[in-house]
């Protein structure tokens, strides 16, 4: 067994660990003698629930009546990783990092945060005492790279889809995360809705593309797009639309938005272009009846069994969709541009359970890039799919066949096949572009709009409800 060796440092880092946990306290008795929450923003749903920041930005919270997690220990000698699930799968990744202890004799200690990992990372970041790898859900530029390692000369990144890869490195050509699955958001379709309708998916180029394909499923008597209102389901609408019309590749003003979106000015107000859409698709009958009343599943229900024909969502629906019919036939879509002379989009981003970080003040760095190599092995990477179901971000992992995984990784690909040379990817809108996100304010935006059933009446209040909370987190 490798002694790593804290001798004489483990007194200073004990005395941290304390302060850290009497802040915590702290924090949790102010919250609670205020009668608030804990908050954090509500995240986009997952696979089985809501997704710790699909990925989006924020973090699931607990449910209140459930008691904070324990943080594990970490005894002398052992390297700590920080992670954050707490589904049955996390069994699977202990065994993993079991079979690495066992292999290389290092011994690693995963404190598992799980629906308390976003504020408990903060709280770290506060106290300057983080550990020595951890789970970045989505945010290892944007919010942790001050922190981070540059990992950009490991081996491993050569096998990193190109794609992501953009995504995740920054203007300096540093790259902070190992990242074994990718997020990826876009439009989930049932292919035979689109057959029967006489519609070529790969013929969606733009949103007029996309408007006459509703009009045409719409004839043929399927709902065209299934949303709803609850699970904070409807925040994906507006997560795929706005980079198509302010941010990316083709659009007129695309640096002097991006400008203004990251320094603070942008005038949410008077870019309604997004609500305006929905408005349209609402009043020509396209979105289904029990929007407001519905939840997560009836969308997937209505994909699974050819009742609806389009969602708005990350490509983490599509295992849930065939859960509810095995038989199903789903594809994938990228985003729809403004204009002909505008690519297509796939928002991507990192993997909420499969992205790993270190810390670049650990004193344990050999070991640490030793673990990273481990999990970026074929095998080891394949397992680690199949619990954060996603899609595999490195070109040499291959999930078995038959899987979901498989069937959601084979989509992604003939959509990047069908759409080859008419392609663009950015991160996730909100993690780019807003500031902490604003996941629950967009969720907020489209209630207010949907809500009535009279969305022309609500654009401007939709708009302003952005648009007040931007100026309010930008400091204006």
């Amino acid at each position: 067994m490798i002694a790593v060796n804290k001798e004489g440092k483990m007194k200073g880092k004990f005395v941290k660990k304390l302060l850290t946990m009497v802040l915590a306290g702290s924090m949790l008795v102010s919250m609670t003698a205020c009668g608030g929450s804990s908050g954090g923003e509500a995240a986009a749903p997952a696979a089985e629930s809501a997704e710790a920041s699909q990925g989006n930005d924020e973090a699931a919270e607990a449910p209140a009546e459930e008691e904070a997690a324990v943080p594990a220990e970490v005894p002398e000698g052992s390297l700590e990783l920080e992670y954050n699930l707490s589904t049955d799968d996390y069994a699977i990744f202990q065994q993993i990092i079991e079979d690495f202890t066992n292999e290389t004799g290092i011994n690693v200690t995963i404190v598992n945060l799980g629906g308390d990992y976003e504020s408990g990372m903060k709280t770290k970041m506060a106290s300057n005492d983080l550990p020595d790898i951890w789970v970045t859900h989505g945010w290892s530029l944007i919010r942790y790279s001050e922190y981070m390692m540059n990992l950009a000369d490991q081996p491993w990144t050569s096998k990193i889809d190109a794609g992501l890869k953009d995504v995740i490195t920054n203007d300096n050509g540093e790259l902070f995360i190992l990242p074994i699955t990718q997020a990826v958001a876009g439009i989930m379709y049932n292919k035979d809705v689109l057959e029967a309708a006489g519609v070529d998916p790969s013929g969606i180029r733009t949103w007029d593309d996309f408007d006459a394909a509703c009009e045409k499923i719409s004839t043929n008597g399927v709902t065209p797009i299934e949303m709803v209102l609850g699970d904070a389901y409807d925040s994906y609408m507006l997560e795929v639309i706005w980079p198509t019309l302010y941010t990316n590749d083709g659009v007129a003003d695309k640096d002097a938005n991006i400008a203004a979106l990251q320094g603070g000015s942008f005038d949410w107000t008077e870019h309604t272009e997004a609500f305006e859409m929905m408005t349209r698709w609402m009043e020509n009958g396209w979105i289904n009846d029990d929007y407001a009343s519905g939840k997560r599943d009836e969308v997937l229900n209505a994909l699974a069994n050819g009742t609806g024909a389009f969602t708005m969502f990350s490509t983490e629906n599509i295992p849930s969709i065939r859960m509810q019919n095995a038989d199903a036939n789903i594809g994938v879509l990228p985003v729809p541009s403004v204009s002909a002379d505008a690519p297509s989009y796939f928002g991507t981003g990192e993997g909420n359970f499969s992205c790993f970080g270190i810390w670049k003040d650990t004193e344990y760095a050999d070991e640490c890039k030793q673990l990273l190599e481990y999990l970026a092995q074929p095998e080891i990477a394949a397992q680690i799919v199949k619990i954060d179901g996603g899609i595999p971000a490195l070109t040499d992992c291959e999930v078995e066949s038959g899987t979901d995984a498989a069937y959601t990784a084979d989509a992604f690909k003939e959509a990047q096949s069908l759409f080859d040379g008419d392609l663009c990817y950015d991160n996730f809108f909100d993690r780019e572009y807003l500031p902490s996100g604003m996941w629950s304010v967009m969720t907020d935006a489209v209630d207010t709009l949907y809500a009535e059933g009279d969305p022309a009446s609500y654009i401007e209040e939709a708009a302003g409800i952005v648009a007040d909370n931007y100026n309010d987190l930008m400091g204006n």
